[in-house]
């Protein structure tokens, strides 16, 4: 369930993405006339909304329901900071750009969030994966 929950929520995201994409295009046409700096922000701002798609998606794909009780509430306690960080991630796009100030405390607070998150998933992971080796 969780990791159907990843993977719907990740391909809402990456299509978020693509709005994105279309909103930059129109809005400020496609970033022609901006500041360098400006520029740069906006489309690292854009790149990282794909990439939380993504990480959304590829944990949805590859993860596997886990009977035991304790590993699958510390999986998703490891989930809701990438949901969260994945819709904070959308809201500093519109709210924090463009800027003259290179500080963006809501994108690093996200980045902080997914990877605490994904760091969560990787142990569970690891400690998963040894337990099924162990009882082999």
């Amino acid at each position: 369930m969780l990791g159907r929950f990843h993977l719907f929520f990740g391909v809402i995201i990456v299509v978020t993405f693509l709005l994105t994409g279309q909103y930059m295009h129109h809005k400020y046409d496609h970033l022609k006339d901006m500041e360098l700096m400006n520029r740069a922000l906006f489309r690292a701002g854009h790149l990282y909304i794909l990439l939380f798609g993504l990480i959304n998606v590829a944990i949805g794909a590859y993860m596997k329901p886990i009977k035991h009780k304790l590993i699958f509430k510390i999986q998703t306690f490891g989930s809701v900071p990438i949901v969260i960080a994945s819709c904070l991630i959308i809201y500093a796009f519109f709210t924090e750009l463009p800027t003259n100030n290179i500080e963006r405390p809501l994108t690093r607070l996200s980045l902080y969030m997914v990877f605490f998150g994904v760091t969560i998933h990787g142990l569970i992971s690891l400690v998963n994966h040894k337990r099924l080796i162990s009882k082999q």
